[in-house]
């Protein structure tokens, strides 16, 4: 390979991405060393390097560094050291994957990652999954998803970052499989990324309202109330009778926050199902949490009656009346 001199901003460091590009190990291993630099000047020109050559190989090279982590440039004594500049090197790589400083990367960069997406090695499909979905490739989902159940917590974060850039409804399940593994990071990473979906993920959030685990139905509930779609309130009210008091009350949350176009199927809901203590503070806690005063006004003998024990058995009643004078209006 030859150096192209009217590109290459640095034509010492060039000539070693070249050698690299070659396979030579002491040259991809000084090149590793310029991009695990804590000094940013240093990390920057090799960056810049890599642009202006923009050899296919080094393109492999470095996705292979990132996926499978093997490189030996003399730090290996120092175990925090060596964490540090492996972070580094990282950040490096995928910085330099993302930014297209020249039109004629976008090519070279594509057709490595899509070679790599067929991989063999899984470590291989992970990495390019995860810098393909970053750049807005949609054939990396399956591979994302693929992650997300076999991978390691590091590439699991990865993966759900990637889906969320994404942001297609076919990244909604993989998304939903990250939110029910744990209640860790991974969880609190893939909830954003489904909030971040919005109406998308609407169905998965109707779907996890029946989830065994009532910290999920919580999530779902608080889902639902972040895209604000009043279609999902005759699901939503469900909750009102759920045994956990953290989904009553998220789910009271959540319908009043909806407001007016939620009170229908609340009153539909009272004046068909059988009121237990706990649902009947529930709807309360729904119904007074409108913020329209004309409407809780409106409701004002219901809410009467919800918020005294010694009426639960008029408050099925007077919800239908409620209701059939609201429809008629």
């Amino acid at each position: 390979m030859e150096l192209a001199n009217q590109r290459i901003r640095h034509p010492k460091q060039g000539k070693l991405v070249l050698k690299a590009a070659d396979g030579q190990a002491k040259a991809v291993n000084d090149v590793l060393m310029y991009l695990s630099s804590a000094n940013p000047n240093l990390c920057r020109i090799m960056q810049e390097t890599v642009h202006d050559c923009c050899e296919g190989e080094i393109w492999g090279i470095l996705l292979a560094c990132l996926a499978t982590h093997h490189w030996s440039f003399g730090i290996n004594s120092d175990r925090r050291g060596y964490s540090e500049a492996s972070k580094r090197i990282d950040l490096s790589i995928i910085e330099v994957f993302l930014i297209d400083e020249h039109e004629f990367e976008t090519v070279i960069k594509e057709e490595v990652l899509s070679q790599a997406l067929e991989d063999p090695e899984p470590k291989m499909r992970q990495a390019a999954a995860y810098i393909a979905g970053m750049r807005g490739n949609i054939r990396a989902v399956p591979i994302l998803a693929e992650t997300i159940r076999t991978g390691n917590r590091d590439w699991q974060l990865r993966a759900v970052k990637a889906l969320a850039v994404l942001g297609d409804e076919s990244c909604v399940l993989p998304l939903v499989s990250a939110l029910t593994m744990n209640r860790e990071k991974l969880h609190r990473e893939a909830r954003r990324a489904l909030i971040g979906m919005g109406e998308l993920a609407e169905p998965a959030w109707v779907d996890l309202l029946k989830h065994p685990d009532s910290h999920i139905r919580w999530e779902a509930a608080r889902g639902l109330g972040d895209i604000g779609d009043a279609r999902a309130a005759p699901i939503l009210v469900e909750g009102l009778l759920d045994s956990n008091y953290a989904v009553r009350w998220a789910t009271a949350d959540v319908l009043a926050r909806l407001g007016e176009s939620a009170v229908p199927a609340m009153l539909k809901f009272i004046s068909y199902r059988i009121m237990t203590e706990r649902s009947r503070q529930a709807a309360y806690h729904a119904l007074h949490g409108i913020k329209s005063r004309e409407t809780r006004a409106r409701l004002e003998p219901l809410l009467n009656a919800l918020r005294n024990s010694t009426a639960s058995g008029e408050v099925s009643t007077i919800a239908h009346r409620l209701l059939v004078e609201w429809e008629s209006s």
